[in-house]
């Protein structure tokens, strides 16, 4: 049991240090309102957008160094139903979700794309969030000011470790289903050496995410993305209280279309490292963590 539960909470460790990108890119946009150029997007629109993560960590367990890998490709379906009152009504689904998980020993895989794995336990966890439509409304600065709940988030098992997992990938509802990934908002006057800082705190996460304009080619800019993130955090898992304390440091490059603030593409690194408590025990953990997000219109 005890083995268990250390193996799905480093899971939920490996995949929060992936998400340090979907949080990073779009949170907060440039700090001086005349600064800024809107979003731009129009009815109609729609687009898939495509995250993939791999990543490798290793623990120190009761003398035993435990090495754990992790790829997680999720796709999300975004469609822009109207532009009402300075802002954009979406409907907006994660359309698949593909894992492959090795720790341990054990090997962890799912595809959201075959019947039989949804009709298992990890698929039942994730039924009502895959290929579920949400209402997502963004103001033209990139700000989900609306995102509908699904059901399981209201009547589900809150410390399901699947669940926890979705949450710690960046939660669906917080990032609009997608939405939060696809757009940036980029300031008016934007020339090579451009820079500004965003910088969030809650839930015991504090993210401090920098950009630079590294050049612009006609319509699109190419960003130079870095950042830290400081995690405190304590989460209920089975009934026993599991504690993070992390340090991890990002870096990166994206590509924007500076006329719509669609980011084109976005790749990253996350370095993290820092300490699990479960039962007493510190288990020290060390994380390294690739990111490739695409946005294309369909």
């Amino acid at each position: 049991m005890r083995k268990s539960i250390l193996f799905t909470f480093i899971i939920l460790f490996i995949t929060a240090g992936c998400s340090h990108k979907i949080s990073g890119t779009t949170s907060v946009t440039p700090h001086k309102e005349e600064t800024k150029a809107a979003i731009n997007l129009t009815k109609g629109q729609k687009y898939v957008v495509e995250n993939k993560i791999t990543t490798s960590s290793t623990s120190e367990m009761q003398g035993q160094s435990m090495e754990t890998t992790a790829d997680v490709t999720t796709i999300y379906n975004i469609e822009v139903d109207d532009v009402k009152d300075n802002n954009y009504n979406m409907t907006n689904k994660i359309a698949a979700i593909k894992m492959n998980m090795t720790t341990m020993g054990k090997n962890i895989s799912f595809d959201s794309d075959k019947k039989e794995d949804m009709n298992g336990e990890m698929g039942s966890s994730l039924k009502d969030y895959i290929n579920h439509p949400n209402t997502v409304v963004m103001d033209k600065s990139g700000n989900v000011i609306l995102a509908d709940k699904t059901d399981s988030s209201k009547k589900d098992d809150p410390a399901s470790p699947t669940l926890m997992m979705i949450k710690q990938m960046g939660d669906p509802e917080q990032q609009g289903y997608g939405a939060k990934m696809a757009f940036i908002l980029i300031p008016k006057k934007a020339k090579e050496g451009t820079s500004w800082q965003d910088s969030t705190s809650k839930d015991g996460v504090i993210k401090v995410t920098n950009y630079a304009v590294k050049n612009i080619n006609g319509n699109t800019a190419t960003l130079s993305i870095s950042g830290t993130e400081l995690r405190d955090t304590k989460i209920q898992m089975q009934g026993m209280e599991i504690s993070t304390k992390t340090n991890g440091k990002l870096s990166g490059e994206e590509t924007v279309d500076i006329t719509t603030g669609v980011i084109l593409q976005n790749n990253s690194t996350m370095d993290a490292s820092g300490n699990i408590s479960v039962m007493g025990q510190e288990i020290p953990t060390k994380v390294k963590a690739t990111s490739v997000t695409t946005v294309k219109p369909m």
